[in-house]
């Protein structure tokens, strides 16, 4: 399968994969929509890279089907994981070389517990993914953990990091106007 019958592929099917997902999904899993929708399209293009790619009807059945295990899976694995199995450190020096985002100017106590409560109004699964990150642990023991592939941990942490910025910076300039 080329690149381009990939592309085809997600265009043409994109609105039978979203319909499976918004079935099959509860609606308390809905932040991950969009990663149910990378391992369906993972899958299929796992399955069909070294064969032709499908096309029609096979194609919408096909993906159809992967959706909603999708969704099953990303169900089971929210109820298995009930509550994080780890502690976070205390000491969240460091923080800013796994993280970039604005200055704190406050004391390194006040300031561990502001970036902790920051960290905490992240939609799951980005704030549980941040959290097995500060908790040191790797992209790959991450994935094992949450049962997703360390391409979706990468993206995670990635879109995590930006919403963590945004959410500092405008609680940041909220409590400058409070002073």
């Amino acid at each position: 399968m080329t690149e381009n019958e990939l592309v085809h592929s997600i265009e043409e099917s994109k609105t039978t994969v979203l319909r499976a997902i918004h079935k099959n999904l509860p609606e308390d899993l809905f932040s991950f929509v969009e990663d149910v929708t990378q391992e369906t399209y993972l899958r299929y293009y796992l399955a069909f890279r070294e064969k032709p790619p499908l096309s029609g009807e096979s194609l919408h059945k096909w993906l159809y089907v992967v959706a909603r295990n999708e969704c099953r899976r990303a169900w089971r694995d929210n109820k298995k994981a009930g509550s994080l199995p780890f502690q976070m450190s205390d000491d969240l020096t460091g923080i800013e070389s796994l993280y970039s985002f604005p200055t704190v100017e406050i004391d390194h106590e006040n300031r561990d517990k502001w970036v902790r409560a920051q960290i905490n109004e992240l939609p799951e699964p980005f704030r549980q993914t941040t959290l097995y990150r500060l908790a040191g642990h790797k992209v790959n023991k991450i994935a094992q953990q949450l049962g997703v592939s360390a391409g979706t941990v990468k993206s995670r942490l990635a879109r995590g990091r930006e919403m963590l910025a945004r959410l500092m910076n405008k609680n940041q300039k909220e409590q400058e106007l409070d002073l």
